[in-house]
């Protein structure tokens, strides 16, 4: 046994914006009869690392398991010559989550009960969220936990849809069908819906093909030529690139726990935020800038007004990731509310206003009571930004307060069992758990490979060695 062993181990992947992708390494301990634990987690996102060069070799610390130590890790990004909508730019693994406070079926003058389902995850809006307005079905969503429970996570995003199925009480299958594509929805972008509702006697046909309003007008979809639109479904939505609680439903091996478990050593240890965004570093913003106005011999005897002009325009062509001054695209106080290349500036792209400073804490007494204040206040903030935006009512009951705690004890009795800490500690807990898991994903393999129970999911290479 040697305290500095060496694994040389490398992989390739697909990355289809550097500008928002992380790569988690996870080291882990191998284990005779036990689940292997984690030593340490490191979790990598390529816009803080790629900073100057875009190949780096550094030592990272272990942290978030039961081990300690450093690894040394290299990362190579070689380009790819392609220009993408920003649609395409996203994330394969997320979350479809609704944003509107209601769902409206028009001109749909039925109590029905909505299914959904996408790549595995399944929902339903019952009928006692119904209520008639008109010829319009309503369906209410105000309730965020109730809201929360329509997050359909996605393991394959490109190539998921999101089916709607109306089922009318005393009408056997589905009355009428709902159909939106993944691919054209942005990352973290709330997006408008109006779809049409179809009816339809080929409904397996309709749910497992491309069909889209255009296709379909154009009379480009063999055998569904008795596809009626009866109705528009209207809701907002948005993608929530990444990996979330509701993908614990995706468990079903030891490849998908582990990733699973990984993600949540991250959140723990509050290495890694709930939400993914694009972000580009200042100084590959400055060496590009640079990169254009080297060779230019015009551009280089120009005033300093001429050459950023020359400069925006040539930021262009770049998608919109560089040219602009990053500070046209965000708020007051910095916050980032549009989208380079896609949105129009919020403030003049070559001179915008500066960043606004946030309203200092008001000083307290000389007794103390201002670093009380402030120790509270940081309190907060850190809970906060570790899990997430708070979203309970001030006003609301106890019911409320008492599932978040049983979400944080849920929370931390993993991190236990995790670190083996608790019974995790003892052994035959660890064999025990080991025996239970090993079976469920045994009786789940056995049932893929009895003919009818199982799905259709090829062989996928584990390194993408060529785009």
């Amino acid at each position: 046994m040697s305290s500095k062993p060496i694994f040389n181990a490398g992989t390739e992947r697909f990355v289809r914006d550097w500008r928002s992708a992380v790569v988690n390494v996870t080291v882990r301990d191998q284990r005779y009869r036990e689940h292997d634990p984690i030593l340490g987690v490191i979790p990598i996102k390529l816009s803080d690392l790629l900073q100057t060069s875009s190949q780096v070799t550094r030592w990272y610390p272990l942290d978030g398991g039961i081990g300690f130590g450093r690894i040394r890790i290299s990362i190579l990004l070689r380009h790819v010559e392609t220009k993408l909508p920003p649609n395409m730019l996203g994330w394969d693994v997320g979350t479809f989550e609704f944003i509107s406070d209601k769902v409206i079926a028009k001109d749909w003058a039925h109590y029905s009960k909505i299914r959904m389902r996408t790549g595995g995850s399944v929902g339903k809006l019952t009928p006692h969220v119904c209520h008639m307005d008109g010829k319009n079905a309503v369906y209410d969503t105000s309730d965020e936990s109730f809201r929360d429970s329509l997050r359909l996570p996605v393991k394959y995003r490109y190539r998921s849809p999101v089916v709607f199925e109306f089922h009318i009480k005393g009408k056997m299958g589905a009355a009428a069908y709902a159909v939106i594509w993944l691919q054209h929805l942005v990352d973290n972008e709330e997006t408008d819906i109006d779809i049409p509702i179809w009816t339809t006697k080929a409904g397996v046909r309709l749910t497992q093909n491309y069909v889209t309003e255009a296709n379909w007008r154009a009379k480009e979809v063999p055998g569904l030529e008795d596809l009626t639109e009866v109705g528009r479904l209207q809701f907002r939505c948005r993608f929530s690139p990444g990996i979330d609680e509701s993908h614990e439903s995706f468990v079903v091996d030891n490849d998908s726990r582990e990733t699973f478990e990984t993600w949540e050593a991250c959140r723990a240890q509050g290495v890694r935020s709930r939400s993914v965004s694009i972000e580009v570093p200042e100084e590959a913003q400055e060496k590009h800038e640079k990169s254009l106005v080297d060779g230019r011999d015009v551009l280089k005897q120009a005033d300093p007004a001429e050459r950023r002009r020359w400069i925006d325009r040539q930021g262009q062509d770049w998608s919109g990731a560089f040219g602009h001054d990053p500070r046209a695209y965000t708020d007051a106080i910095g916050r980032m509310v549009a989208e380079p290349g896609r949105d129009k500036p919020r403030h003049d792209p070559v001179t915008p206003p500066p960043v606004k400073d946030e309203p200092a804490l008001e000083s307290g007494s000389e007794d103390g009571e201002s670093d009380s204040s402030s120790g509270e206040s940081g309190k907060e903030t850190d809970d906060e930004s570790l899990n997430g935006p708070s979203t309970v009512n001030p006003d609301a009951t106890g019911s409320s307060s008492q599932a978040s705690s049983s979400n944080i004890n849920k929370v931390n009795k993993r991190s236990e069992q995790r670190q083996h800490r608790g019974m995790m500690q003892w052994r035959p807990a660890r064999n025990a758990q080991f025996v239970k898991d090993e079976t469920k994903f045994a009786l789940r393999k056995l049932r893929k490979k009895i003919p009818g129970a199982g799905d259709l999911t090829g062989r996928e290479p584990d390194v993408e060695t060529e785009t």
